[in-house]
C-alpha cells in the first residue's frame, strides 16, 4: 500500500484545502448572473485545479496522486454541474443542500431538494448489499495475494504469476468500491430520506455496450457527461456530434484519472473509449435494421463481456497496475 502513502503530511493537507476550496468557489461562480461567464469559469476552475494538483504532486506515489486527481475531479466536475443547474432551473439551492449534494458521488443535485420524514423502506436492503460486496470484494483481493505468495513460492515465472492474480484484484477492489462503498452511501442517504439511487446497476446482465454504458455502469459518471458536456453541447451543435463529444470527454476523463498519475500510458484509455465509442455505433445500426445485439440475449451479453473484457490491458495498461493496482497486494515483477 506504499504507492498510496505521500512522502508528507503536508501534501495530505494541500489536498484537503483544495478539495474545500474547488466547492466553495464553484458556489460563488454559480451565483453570477451571466451564463456564459457560469461555465467559463466554471471549466476554468476544473481544469486549472487538476493542473495544480497535478504539479503539486508530481513526485508523490502514482496512488497518492491518483487518489487525490480522482477527488480534485470529482468536485471540479460537481461545480461545472451545479452551474449547470443554475442556469437551467434559473435558482440555486440552499447552502446545506448544497453541501449535501458534495457528500455524495452522484451528479443531480436536485435529489436534495426534497426529503422524506422517514426512511426509504429499502434503506436496509442497501446496507445488506453493500456490506455482501465489500466482503466479497475484499475475499477476491485476498485470493489475489494469496495466488502470488502461491506463485513465487513454487517458483512461477514472476510475470504469470501476476497476470493471475491481476483478475481477482481488479473484480474486488471494483466489488469493494463500486458494489461495496457506494451501495452503503447510498444506503445511508436512503436511511435519511434522499432518493439517491444505486449507481451500478446490475452491469452484468447487459446485452449491449449502449445498456452497459447508458444505464447501467456508474450512472454518476453518465450523469457528469450527459448534464455536463452533452446537454449544453446539444443546444449549439448536433445531436450526434454532441453525444461523440460526450464519449470523447468519458475517455478524457479516464486517462485523468489512470494516466496522469503514472504519467505513462497516455492515450491507451481514449482508444479503448474510441473501440467502443465504433461497437456502440455498430449496434445503433443494426438497430435501425431491425436486428438488434440484444435480440438474443446471451449473444447480446458474450458481444458486450468480450468488448469490455479482451482490450481491458488498453484501459488498465501496464504503468498503471505496476505502479497502482498491483503494490496493494505486493506484486512486483522486476
Amino acid at each position: 500500500m506504499s504507492a498510496f502513502v505521500p512522502s508528507s503530511m503536508k501534501f495530505i493537507a494541500i489536498a484537503v484545502l483544495v478539495c474545500l476550496c474547488i466547492p466553495l468557489l464553484g458556489y460563488f461562480i454559480a451565483q453570477l448572473r451571466v451564463a456564459a461567464m457560469k461555465r467559463s469559469l466554471s471549466w476554468a476552475l476544473a481544469v486549472g485545479s487538476i493542473a495544480f494538483i497535478d504539479l503539486a504532486t508530481a513526485d508523490e506515489p502514482a496512488g497518492f496522486r491518483m487518489s487525490v486527481i480522482i477527488g480534485v475531479l470529482l468536485y471540479g466536475m460537481k461545480s461545472v454541474i451545479y452551474s449547470e443547474y443554475v442556469i437551467r432551473e434559473k435558482r440555486t439551492i440552499p447552502f446545506f443542500r448544497w453541501v449535501l449534494f458534495h457528500l455524495w458521488f452522484g451528479m443531480r443535485p436536485y435529489v436534495f431538494m426534497r426529503k422524506k420524514d422517514k426512511p426509504y423502506a429499502d434503506a436496509s436492503r442497501y446496507f445488506l448489499d453493500g456490506f455482501k460486496r465489500l466482503l466479497f470484494g475484499i475475499a477476491l483481493v485476498l485470493l489475489s495475494w494469496g495466488i502470488w505468495k502461491f506463485g513465487i513460492h513454487f517458483r512461477w515465472n514472476r510475470g504469470l504469476a501476476a497476470i493471475t492474480a491481476t483478475a481477482p484484484l481488479l473484480i474486488g477492489l471494483s466489488f469493494i468500491v463500486h458494489f461495496g462503498v457506494f451501495n452503503l452511501v447510498t444506503g445511508y442517504w436512503r436511511q435519511l430520506g434522499y432518493e439517491c439511487q444505486r449507481l451500478f446497476r446490475n452491469p452484468i446482465r447487459s446485452t449491449s455496450l449502449n445498456e452497459f454504458w447508458g444505464r447501467r455502469w456508474n450512472l454518476a459518471f453518465l450523469e457528469m457527461t450527459a448534464l455536463g458536456v452533452y446537454r449544453p453541447l446539444s443546444q449549439i451543435i448536433s445531436h450526434k456530434s454532441a453525444l461523440f463529444l460526450a464519449f470523447l470527454f468519458s475517455g478524457i476523463l479516464h486517462e485523468l484519472a489512470i494516466s496522469l498519475p503514472v504519467r505513462q500510458g497516455f492515450g491507451l484509455p481514449m482508444l479503448y473509449f474510441i473501440l467502443h465509442g465504433i461497437a456502440m455505433s455498430a449496434e445503433r445500426a443494426m438497430e435501425r435494421k431491425g436486428r438488434p445485439i440484444s435480440a438474443i440475449p446471451w449473444v447480446g451479453r458474450v458481444w458486450t463481456m468480450s468488448w469490455l473484457l479482451v482490450p481491458m490491458p488498453i484501459l488498465f495498461h501496464a504503468p498503471f497496475l505496476k505502479m497502482i493496482v498491483w503494490p496493494i497486494v505486493g506484486i512486483r515483477i522486476s
